[in-house]
């Protein structure tokens, strides 16, 4: 079904599709409401920008619902930087354990113009368990097994507890902000990965003595007066700047290491990891990452990346605080309900001491991402 009160006829790639307007939030595509049974499904959606966004932000969101939309089994946030090769084709895989009434929605948030495909393009992988997935190839027949080593993979996230450290909240109440490890002995260099127009976390590192190295490539200078930061308008990874050259560069070669990590590169971190050694990511003192994409568990090659990261993070770091941003939304793959998007502090395990923890998240130096959402709540965040 389409929503003509937000959006006008237009052509995508040949196809009949729709373009949205600016300043009109909705969902343009919406339906079929079909009765789907048990199984493996996938749904494609192509969308490309009407023109060319100098800024990245978020532009819509991809989804598969019940019960009237009520509720969520995948989604998927859209950027305007996802769509600067268009079209551009998102893929959703998914599992049904029941028969479903499902709906799949396009929503515009209405800051750009957006052209979508009439209708998404819908696959069923498996009529039934027990076929071939031509997807996760080694669950096939086994949705169980599917949800443990969903498990297994999250469990690389399972929080410790510091023992002989706090920790201190830097950055705004809300989006921006991050519970870092409260130690800055001996710290004398932060790398800030993805400035977009929030400084904050970097005006509370610096307050403490730090110098901080900036880089965004979709922005200006945020701070070009303070010396206590140094901006490059360089892409992290992908043939830009890289981590390791990075850590190189400003490694003191102390037995405690003279450097901390803060990354928010919208789904970049995971090449990031991936292409950073291990002996020099043990460089870093402690890392606040923000980690995009979890529903990519869903999908066979980003599953791999995610797996493979978090182990060889593990490697080096426990996980010691986690946090669920609201503006992400949730997943279920075979019954396991995690945040797409997660909040991640984790302590090099050679320069602090964890143990076991039930702590409970959020906690009180967590904050909603949205002043208008409450806060997701992840318990123990154990699996």
């Amino acid at each position: 079904m389409i929503n003509e009160a937000i959006s006008d006829e237009a052509v995508l790639a040949g196809r009949p599709a729709r373009r949205t307007r600016v300043g009109t939030a909705g969902h343009v595509i919406f339906g079929p409401y079909r009765h789907l049974t048990h199984g493996v499904y996938q749904i494609d959606f192509t969308l490309a920008l009407a023109e060319p966004q100098a800024k990245d932000r978020v532009c819509a969101v991809l989804d598969v619902t019940t019960n009237q939309g009520s509720c969520t089994i995948v989604e998927r946030q859209i950027r305007t930087g996802d769509l600067i090769q268009a079209p551009r084709t998102f893929s959703l895989l998914f599992v049904l354990r029941s028969i479903e009434k499902v709906e799949f929605r396009v929503h515009t948030n209405g800051s750009v113009r957006l052209v979508t495909d009439n209708e998404p393009v819908f696959t069923r992988v498996s009529g039934v368990l027990d076929e071939p997935m031509g997807g996760i190839e080694r669950f096939v027949g086994d949705a169980d097994g599917l949800a443990r080593d969903t498990r297994r993979i999250l469990r690389h996230l399972s929080p410790e507890r510091l023992v002989e450290r706090g920790k201190v909240r830097l950055g705004n109440q809300t989006d921006g902000g991050y519970v870092c490890i409260d130690d800055f002995d001996g710290i004398d260099t932060a790398f800030s990965f993805g400035i977009n127009d929030d400084i904050s976390w970097d005006r509370d590192a610096a307050a403490r003595g730090l110098h901080i190295l900036q880089f965004d490539h979709t922005v200006a200078d945020p701070a070009p007066d303070d010396p206590r930061m140094t901006f490059q308008p360089l892409r992290v990874g992908q043939g830009g700047v890289s981590l390791a050259d990075l850590i190189r560069a400003h490694d003191r070669g102390r037995s405690k290491p003279n450097i901390i990590l803060k990354m928010d590169i919208e789904q970049s971190e995971w090449d990031v990891i991936a292409d950073t050694p291990v002996e020099l990511l043990s460089r870093l003192a402690w890392i606040v990452c923000e980690m995009h994409y979890f529903q990519g568990l869903a999908e066979p090659a980003h599953r791999d990346l995610i797996d493979r990261c978090l182990a060889k993070l593990g490697t080096v770091f426990a996980p010691v605080h986690v946090h669920g941003n609201v503006w992400g939304g949730v997943s279920n793959l075979a019954g396991i309900i995690f945040p797409d998007v997660l909040e991640i502090s984790l302590a090099n395990r050679t320069v602090y001491k964890t143990a076991a923890s039930q702590e409970v998240f959020p906690t009180e130096f967590d904050r909603s991402c949205d002043e208008t959402m409450p806060d997701l709540f992840l318990g123990t965040f154990s699996f």
